[in-house]
């Protein structure tokens, strides 16, 4: 089985201020970095995206500007659990996608996308794993190549292999 999983910290957001943590708009660097994501991401076949309900991480999906090799929108949902889960929590969401999705991007939020992507690296790359937990930056995103049905991932870091890690080209 030749599954993609990428893992991926919203943009740069606006200060806290006045609204809730959940209605923060991104910043404008967090646009730009996140359109650079996506032109990186664009040719990558990804299939479907889990994002966080926050107003930040489906703003960081608009930006990416993801395309289907037929030109329309790459398909989004939105799930509540996303903001601010663990990495329990996303990992059981991400089982519950079907096997016919080849390549998926999780677009959440840290402690839980940092400490999920230091989780699937530690079998494959435990001098990385650290390093990936301890700094994730906003626009961030890693991608592992996964050996096993999506469902595996539900209690398992079998068949996660490390294939890259990407942090924004430009540091603000």
């Amino acid at each position: 089985m030749n599954r993609t999983l990428f893992l991926m910290r919203h943009a740069k957001a606006e200060s806290h201020g006045l609204i809730s943590d959940i209605g923060r708009e991104l910043a404008p660097r967090g646009r730009q970095q996140a359109r650079e994501a996506g032109l990186e991401l664009a040719d990558r076949g990804i299939e479907l995206v889990l994002c966080s309900s926050s107003i930040r991480t489906r703003q960081t999906y608009d930006e990416l500007r993801l395309r289907t090799a037929d030109g329309a929108p790459v398909p989004v949902e939105y799930m509540e659990a996303l903001y601010l889960g663990s990495s329990d929590i996303i990992r059981q969401r991400i089982s519950e996608i079907t096997d016919d999705i080849s390549s998926l991007l999780v677009i959440a939020h840290s402690p839980g996308i940092p400490s999920l992507a230091a989780e699937l690296a530690w079998a494959s790359a435990p001098h990385e794993s650290d390093r990936i937990g301890c700094w994730f930056p906003t626009s961030a995103y890693t991608e592992f190549a996964i050996d096993t049905p999506w469902s595996g991932l539900a209690y398992s870091d079998e068949g996660a292999r490390l294939a890259d890690v990407q942090r924004p080209r430009r540091e603000f």
